[in-house]
């Protein structure tokens, strides 16, 4: 006899196949004919799967009111990133190449550049929208896309589930940044887009709690699930591979070197092996490399912001 866990993780995998891997292959088919995406509405689906995952239910409302309800009064945000099916481009013409094409449809050519930047959207309008992004008690960040984009009709996919608490520094302050000095000054229209794998995703100290492979005959492989595995840790990369980062610009490495005694060097990429090293060697935590980074990125230009006083009370709250 099952036990919840067990049923749950079964019930996930069933949801795939229901919700994702039939609906993906019904795409396709129409796709040939229509010539419009093969891409489904995947937010939905995100949310359907976290509360599968996690176990705790949604309130029914879509892209309005708390996606996930929890033990407690708590609530948590659901953001869905679709990676896989993205239209591409033919590396000889320029053509643009469905994901379901082997070759340009225009010149022939099987040198295609499959694209893989979609990302997570938090809408930050107003005010009163940024205080609705950083009060939810977790966000769940769902991921879908191939083990490798280079082989993108022949590989596997790769579903993920992070959790991330908006009380860390590098989420906190990232958004808060965002909105007073960033948006407001550009007058844009467009939400905060988070990319999964870079810098500021780090910062934000995810930890992995579902994990699961979608094979190319269907097959699903589920490696990490909540209640059976512990969720796992996603650090910080070496800062080498962040190295040409707009925010990781010299200022910040050299006062990221300052507070580990490291030499201020005007190199940013010897800079950054130098501060790795001391990482390294001092044993700095995941949790306090990416607060002082964040400390540092976000917090001078956070001083000299004027912030409404309850968002100021979150920034205080930070850690």
């Amino acid at each position: 006899m099952m036990n919840e866990v067990q049923q749950r993780v079964k019930d996930s995998e069933q949801l795939i196949r229901d919700l994702y891997i039939t609906l993906r292959a019904n795409l396709m088919k129409w796709s040939q004919v229509t010539h419009q995406t093969p891409q489904g509405r995947m937010g939905y689906i995100g949310q359907h799967l976290t509360s599968i995952v996690t176990g705790y239910p949604g309130s029914y409302t879509g892209a309005r009111g708390n996606d996930i309800l929890m033990p407690g009064d708590k609530f948590g945000e659901i953001k869905t990133c679709y990676r896989v099916d993205q239209l591409g481009s033919c590396q000889n013409c320029g053509h643009n190449v469905a994901s379901i094409e082997k070759a340009c449809p225009s010149c022939k050519s099987t040198k295609i550049k499959r694209n893989d930047d979609s990302k997570w959207l938090i809408t930050l309008q107003s005010e009163d929208e940024l205080i609705e992004a950083l009060v939810p008690d977790v966000y769940y960040l769902v991921l879908f896309e191939f083990t490798d984009i280079n082989d993108a009709l022949n590989n596997d996919i790769e579903a993920k589930i992070w959790s991330v608490i908006p009380e860390i520094a590098g989420f906190n302050m990232c958004l808060i940044d965002y909105y007073y000095n960033i948006k407001l000054k550009s007058k844009s229209g467009a939400p905060f887009n988070l990319w999964p794998h870079q810098l500021k995703f780090y910062l934000m100290c995810p930890e992995l709690i579902y994990h699961a492979t979608i094979g190319g005959n269907d097959d699903i492989t589920t490696r990490t699930f909540p209640g059976r595995d512990n969720p796992k840790a996603s650090p910080l990369p070496s800062l080498l591979e962040f190295v040409r980062s707009n925010n990781l610009d010299l200022a910040v490495l050299q006062a990221l070197a300052s507070q580990y005694k490291v030499k201020k060097l005007n190199d940013r990429k010897a800079l950054c092996a130098a501060i790795e090293l001391a990482r390294n060697q001092q044993k700095i935590s995941n949790s306090d490399f990416c607060y002082a980074i964040a400390q540092i990125m976000y917090g001078a230009k956070l001083k000299q912001t004027k912030v409404r006083a309850d968002i100021s009370a979150i920034l205080k709250k930070l850690r």
